[in-house]
This record gives structure tokens, sequence and C-alpha cells, in this order.
């Protein structure tokens, strides 16, 4: 398709005022990723008094509340993958896209308010209604962005640009973004009737893409193909083997991370800090007493944080390997970010809950945590695996089977789900595994890693000296030493 001279001239004008999309699109991905974390915060505030059976309290009042933190965090990601759909059709960003992106973004910052009070309430009325609004407020707005770049090609990619068939890939993308607000709506008219066919239409929203492709083909039938849609596109959203933006896969974990450490230490800050009226009357202002009465809250923090530090390293070196990252890929990067996400509820856990004379609490505390590393580890495991079905496509040569790096890769991989697990049946089988005793086995966990970097370093002598033993033995070391710590510059902006 040649663009008339009016249209270059208008193109031309408009990127004057228009600006590319990459930071936008990071400035996003750091509000999905904080949204889609501090919605376990509810949960880990839950008042829970101490003398009770832990077992129970998570059955029956934190197993409740932890199924809607999932449903939220996978309803916040399925909102974060249409964005990055959404703007792969945006080749710069002019003034109406920005604004209408800030418009979401406040939409998605006031989701975890929806969110707290559906799960709080969650046979009323009300709170259905506001948590379905926000979701068809949101797909509206995404709906103006689509209509708009198509209205105006000069802010639109050159591929869409130079289509045969623009009208068919508009309506599919109309469809994708509108699929969840039509599922809210339903979900809204229904509350009144029937909470439980709300949250129905609601937990729909996890497979949209497979009704959006089967609405798409409804839609065409019922027309006599009269609305086009672009089978393709439509397609994107059901295929797991289509391509999502790495890089924004990256800045949306790297977020992700760092905001759990951030949420360790807050909740420290808030609680564990005396006032000065606790420290004059409890404590004879001897500061060092006070802080020494929850002294084992610290150890808590540090080893929560060593272990939050080393799956993002694990999650680096992954990602560092990976060419692409497919949608299934990124389905099971979102179940470990979830499950990453749960990680201030078994901090709180461990650091409040000591054994009593009834109740092993400290014990159930460990379990949990090691319930949480092992889902959150063994997530990235799969993804790994994933990769190893499409290697040519989705994994550097390095990291393919027989590849240099294949082997100490996925022993890293497997390093946490070993790990969890041996705790957890220690637990089990033994009473002498204490709260210290655990944090301070994450505290260790390092040295494992630190070993086995010593390990590859010394095979990889062995094998330099066996197969050119007059190269230099240093010359190799410092090679392997560079690629172990190499820092990806992907990801430089983000």
């Amino acid at each position: 398709t040649i663009l008339g001279q009016d249209t270059v001239v208008k193109m031309a004008s408009a990127d004057d005022h228009a600006h590319s999309a990459g930071r936008m699109q990071a400035y996003s991905d750091a509000i999905f990723s904080i949204v889609a974390t501090v919605m376990i915060l509810p949960v880990a505030h839950t008042e829970i008094p101490e003398d009770k059976n832990l077992r129970e309290v998570l059955f029956y009042r934190l197993v409740p509340k932890i199924a809607i933190y999932i449903l939220s965090f996978f309803v916040v990601a399925i909102s974060w993958t249409a964005h990055v759909w959404l703007f792969q059709i945006v080749r710069c960003a002019d003034d109406v896209t920005a604004l209408l992106n800030l418009f979401i973004m406040m939409v998605i910052t006031f989701l975890p308010f929806t969110f707290t009070l559906m799960g709080t309430f969650p046979n009323f009325v009300l709170a259905i209604v506001l948590f379905s609004v926000c979701i068809i407020v949101l797909g509206l707005a995404q709906a103006l962005i689509v209509v708009h770049v198509f209205l105006n090609p000069q802010v639109m990619e050159e591929s869409i640009r130079n289509s045969e068939n623009k009208a068919a890939v508009r309506n599919a993308l109309l469809l994708r973004v509108l699929m969840t607000p039509i599922l809210c709506t339903f979900a809204a008219v229904f509350s009144p009737a029937s909470s439980l066919v709300s949250w129905i239409f609601l937990a729909l929203m996890l497979v949209s893409p497979y009704l959006a492709v089967k609405l798409s083909k409804l839609i065409t039938k019922c027309s006599a193909g009269r609305v086009q849609m672009s089978q393709e596109v439509v397609r994107r959203g059901k295929s797991y083997e289509m391509e999502v933006n790495k890089e924004r896969i990256e800045c949306y974990s790297d977020g992700v991370f760092a905001i759990v450490a951030t949420l360790i230490i807050l909740d420290i800050c808030e609680k564990n800090i005396p006032s000065q009226t606790e420290l004059k009357h409890e404590y004879n202002n001897d500061l060092a007493a006070a802080l020494d009465h929850d002294s084992s809250v610290f150890l808590a923090y540090f080893g929560t944080f060593a272990t939050v530090g080393l799956l993002w390293y694990i999650h680096h070196s992954l990602y560092q390997h990976l060419k692409r990252t497919s949608r299934l890929m990124a389905m099971f990067n979102n179940f470990s970010l979830a499950m990453i996400g749960g990680m201030p509820l078994a901090f709180q856990l461990t650091s409040k809950y000591k054994d009593t004379d009834f109740y092993s609490n400290e014990r159930v505390a460990i379990q949990f945590f090691c319930v949480i590393m092992f889902l959150a580890s063994i997530s990235q495991v799969a993804i790994f695996v994933t990769a190893l079905f499409r290697p040519d496509q989705d994994l550097a040569d390095s990291a393919q089977v027989g590849g240099r790096s294949h082997y100490y890769l996925l022993v890293k991989l497997l390093v946490y789900p070993a790990v969890s697990m041996i705790i957890y049946v220690i637990s089990l089988t033994s009473d002498v595994l204490s709260v210290e005793a655990f944090h301070a086995a994450q505290l260790g966990t390092p040295v494992l890693f630190l070993i086995l970097w010593l390990i590859v370093i010394r095979i990889q002598r062995n094998v330099q000296e066996t197969l050119d033993p007059d190269n230099s033995i240093q010359d190799s070391i410092s090679g392997e030493r560079q690629h172990l710590l190499a820092a990806p510059t992907a990801n430089v902006d983000c």
C-alpha cells in the first residue's frame, strides 16, 4: 500500500509531537509489577491469634484469601500481557496514546482496592460490581488506543500500516482487549442473582484468549463474512508458541522481585521499631534490649531476602540463555512470580508464630515457606524444560543439550526445588528443625552456588588442559568467570 503525499506530510508533522514508546512501556511494566505484588499485603497482614493452630488458620482463613490473591495476580498478568500485545502495533507514542495509557495505569492501580474488597466480602454485590467495572473501564481504554492508532497511521507500526487487511487486524485486536470486559459485564449483571455465577464468569477471564478465538469464528460466521477477523492476531493469545516480548518480561519480573524484597523490610519498619513510650516504660530506655526482644525477625528478614535474591539470580541466569519467550513460558513465569509475591506472607508466618504446648506452629510455617519456594523455583525449571523442546528457536547454543552451560544452568535451576523438598521432609519427620535453623539454612544456600561455581571452574580447567594443554589456564578461568557474571545488555533501559 502506497501512502499519499498528504498522509506522508501528516506523518512527518505528527512525529514532532511523538516519542519512543519504550519509556512508556517500562513505566507501565513497573506499575503492573507493583500492583501485582502489593495485593499480597492484605493477606500477609491478616490478624491471626498467635496461640491458635496455624494449620487450621491457614486452611480456614488464609487459603481463601490466597486463592483470591492468585486469581488477582493472574488477572493483572493477563492485563499486562494484553498491554504487551497492544503496544506491538505502536511505533511511537503521541500525546493521545500517552494520556490513554496513563488512564489505564490509574485504573490498574485501583485494582488492589477492589480485589481486597472482593476478598473480604466475596458474596456482596457491590464488591463484585466494583471489580467488574474496573476491568470494563480498563478494556474500553485499551480499545480506544486501538481505534486511535488505526485512525492515525503515523503512530502505527510499519508492518501493520502496510497490511492489506488492516480492518481485520483492527477487529481482531478489539476483540482481544474487549473479551475480559464482556465476561465482567456478565459477572456484574448476574451478581444480584447469584455470586457463584459471577465468580464463574470472573474465573473465565483466565481462559479469555481461548474464548476470543471461538467468538471471532462465531462473529465471522454470523456476519456472513462481512466482519473480518485476523485469525493470526486472535490466535496469538491462544497459541502457546507465540512469542512474548522478552525484554518486557524481564522488566516486569525484575519489578516483582525488587518490590517483594522491599515489602519485607517495610513490615519490620512498621512493626518492630518501638515507640518512645514503649521504650521508656517497657525497656527502661534500653534500645538494645528492645531490639533484642524481636531479634528473630531480623534473621527471618535476611533469610527471606537471600531466598528472593537467589531466585532472582537464577531467573537472571535463565533468561540470559533464552533467545525468545513463548506464551507458555510466560505463563510459567507468571506463576513463579505469583509464588514469589507470596514471600512476604511466608516471612510473616515464620517470624511471628512459635510452637505452643498443643500446636507445632513453627513447623507449619516452615512447611508453608518450603511450598512457596518449591513452586516458585520449579516453575523456573518448567521454563527451561519448555525451551528444550524448541532449542534452536528458544535457547542460546551454550544452553542447549551438550552446550558448555547446559548442565551448569540445569543444576542451578534444581538447587531450590531440592533444598525446599529436603527441608520440608525434615520438618515432617523431625522436631529438631526450628525457625532459626531454617533461616540459617536459607542464608547458607548461597554457599551451594559458590561451591557449584568453583566446581564448574575446576571442570573447565580440566577440560582446557585435556584439549589444549599449551593454552593458558588463567585465560580459560577468566573467560568462564566473565561468561558467568556477565550482565545482559538488552535490559539496560529497564
